[in-house]
């Protein structure tokens, strides 16, 4: 029997663990679906997209902590006690960058910038394979897709690297300190988000190695 059964046969029968974290992976697909199709459609005077990011960061890190409160009561887990950790902090990081992109376009009142829509979508697919993984991560039922998600996470994270870089450019183009202040700050928070996105997927590829 390889180490990848010998560890399956001694998973907890609930599967506390995988049904947590797909809860999370359906609130940040919820969340970031919301954001994009808030950003889609923003007004500046309208404060229901911001209160939704709030309320979703705030059901995140109920999840996180339940996450937590379970790794202290469960002796045997599905896999390394740290990867757990990891993952559902670098989940709810996320969740954390999503909500504060979302605080400072209200609280510079950013004028409305088509680039934070297609940041948006990036993360918006980002969170759809972070949801795919985990499905095919549970009981290690198909290693190979998780990998396949884990490939498109880090694909959206060098296509965001490059919207970055080319949004910065014009936007010092314009020669407006302080538009260039606050909207370069904007966007390096929503490049952000796709960071801690990829760094989820490295966990995961990580477990994928040691117990697939």
């Amino acid at each position: 029997m390889g180490i990848g059964n010998i560890f399956r046969a001694f998973q907890p029968k609930d599967k506390i663990f995988f049904d947590l974290f797909l809860q999370v992976a359906d609130t940040l697909v919820q969340m970031s679906k919301n954001f994009h199709e808030g950003l889609l459609e923003f007004d500046i005077n309208d404060e229901t997209l911001l209160n939704q990011m709030s309320d979703f960061e705030h059901q995140m890190d109920d999840l996180t902590h339940e996450i937590f409160v379970q790794l202290g009561k469960n002796f045997i887990t599905p896999f390394d006690r740290e990867d757990i950790n990891y993952l559902a902090s670098g989940l709810d990081d996320i969740a954390d960058y999503i909500y504060a992109s979302a605080k400072y376009i209200y609280l510079y009142k950013s004028p409305e910038n088509k680039v934070y829509s297609e940041f948006s979508l990036l993360i918006y697919k980002s969170c759809l394979e972070v949801k795919k993984a985990l499905e095919n991560l549970k009981d290690f039922r198909n290693p190979a897709e998780v990998k396949e998600s884990c490939i498109k996470i880090n694909s959206y994270e060098n296509i965001a690297d490059d919207v970055l870089s080319q949004a910065i450019v014009r936007l010092f183009e314009t020669n407006d300190a302080i538009l260039i202040i606050k909207q370069k700050s904007i966007l390096e928070y929503l490049e952000v988000v796709t960071d801690k996105a990829e760094d989820v997927a490295n966990t995961m590829e990580s477990i994928v190695i040691k117990y697939a």
